[in-house]
Formats: structure tokens, sequence, C-alpha cells
């Protein structure tokens, strides 16, 4: 695991931890306290601290207090239902969600990598130029695909339907979108990874498993926020439950363990 962990992360994932494990804000000393087990400097802390602040992701309540700011708190939410996407997922009928973009402008390239964003951030894949698919097995259906996507930056003008049936062909070419066995692999890795950091960790010294947690941890998170949560034949979704069920525990885990780390400065 590298350690490329820049200031803005730590003081935002810290933040957002220390929502769970203190009442109120975290104190600037406490944030630097944190960002050292990364060899980050204390000024590079308080650069980054103006740069969030100034951008609305970080309000002080108090003189030399942080917490999340409003549009900080978005994204947390976001990242933290991570927790919970077993309740996204339900038995896949064989139909799939689809997204007709081809009549969409190409020239506003901003308006196309959020585009591109939203539908890579939810699991689609292009089927045919401008159309992409994606299992219709998340709740809460068509609907709710439709109102996340535009949130996350599709244009709200998109066609988002239902597609039921796809001839032989089509759907033979639509089931190989998506690399199941790359995913499987992550799955076990992550497994493996997560189970071997979680018996070690209280051997460690506590820096070193601060450090450790925070980054395994990390890497599971993103993993899951960003897997495609595809459904039974697609992938072997009991590996992805079973990684995921680690993970809960290995940062529940890594919480108590911060928890200690930060109550020492």
């Amino acid at each position: 695991m590298g350690m490329n962990v820049s200031a803005k992360a730590v003081v935002l994932e810290v933040l957002s931890a220390g929502e769970s494990i203190f009442e109120g804000a975290l104190r600037v000393r406490t944030l630097v306290h944190a960002a050292s087990v990364f060899d980050i400097a204390e000024n590079s802390v308080r650069v980054a601290i103006v740069r969030l602040r100034a951008e609305g992701l970080l309000e002080s309540p108090g003189r030399g207090e942080y917490r999340l700011g409003p549009s900080a708190q978005v994204v947390n939410e976001k990242i933290h239902g991570w927790r919970t996407i077993s309740s996204r997922v339900r038995q896949w009928d064989g139909s799939w969600a689809a997204v007709f973009t081809a009549d969409l402008s190409r020239t506003d390239r901003p308006a196309l990598r959020r585009r591109l964003r939203a539908l890579r951030y939810l699991g689609f894949e292009e089927l045919k130029p401008g159309l992409f698919i994606r299992p219709n097995n998340l709740r809460p259906g068509i609907d709710g695909l439709r109102r996340e996507l535009v949130a996350l930056g599709l244009d709200p003008e998109a066609c988002v339907f239902r597609m039921g049936e796809l001839d032989p062909e089509q759907e033979e070419h639509a089931m190989t979108l998506w690399d199941s066995h790359a995913l499987e692999q992550t799955y076990s890795k992550l497994h493996g990874d997560l189970k071997v950091s979680m018996d070690r960790l209280e051997e460690l010294p506590l820096s070193d498993s601060v450090r450790e947690s925070f980054l395994l941890g990390r890497e599971g998170i993103r993993h899951v926020v960003l897997d495609p949560l595809l459904p039974e034949p697609l992938v072997d979704a009991d590996k992805r439950s079973t990684m995921v069920d680690v993970l809960q525990s290995y940062c529940d885990t890594g919480l108590h363990l911060w928890a200690r780390f930060l109550a020492i400065d």
C-alpha cells in the first residue's frame, strides 16, 4: 500500500470519521496530529484547511475548530452509503436500465465529462454508440436511477428507460461489457488483505495501525463505492457481500484505533 495521501484527503476523511467518534468539531492540532502519520507537514494541513474552507467543504463553529461544511456533507453521505449497498440491489429480472445519449451535445466538454462520470459511477457501459446499459437490479428502479444520474451530472434531458429484451446476439454482447473476472478477483484480494491486516492491527504501534487501517479501509471503500453492483449470473454476488461484511468490521476497528490515536494529542 502506497502512502500517496494528500493533506486535503486526510482532513476531509478524518473529519468524516470524527463525526462518528467525537461530538462537534475537531481542533487544528488534532488534524495536524492525524496527518503526521502520513508524514504530512503542519503547514500543508493548514493550507489545505484554508482551501477547503474557501470551497465550502469546511466550516468553523469556533476559533481553531473545523467540521465538514454542507457541500462536503452531500458527498460524505453518498460515500457512507457503501455500508448499506445490500439494500441497493434486488433480484434481477433480466431487463436492462438504459440511457440514450446519442442526441446530446458532445462539444460541451465539461458536460460530457460529467455525463460519462455519472454513467460510470452507476455501472453503465456502452452497448452501442450513445446507448449505455446496466442490469436493471438497483432499487428504487428506473425513476430512482434517473434522479440519481441527474444528481451526479447526467444531462436532465437524457432519456433513461427500461429495456425489456435484446436479441440473442446483443444479449450475448451485453453480458460481456463488464469484466466480471476482474471484479471477483478484487473481492477475493480485498477480503484476504482485510483479514490479514485485521489480525495484526492490534500488534502494531498505534501510529502504524491507524495508518494501515486508513489506507486499506480507504482502498476497500473506493472499490465498493465504484462497484457496478452486478447481479448473478454476471458476477458472484456472495463474494462481494462477504468482502463488504469484512470491510465493515475492519472500518469499525479502524474507527476505534483512530479514536485512541486522536485522543492522545
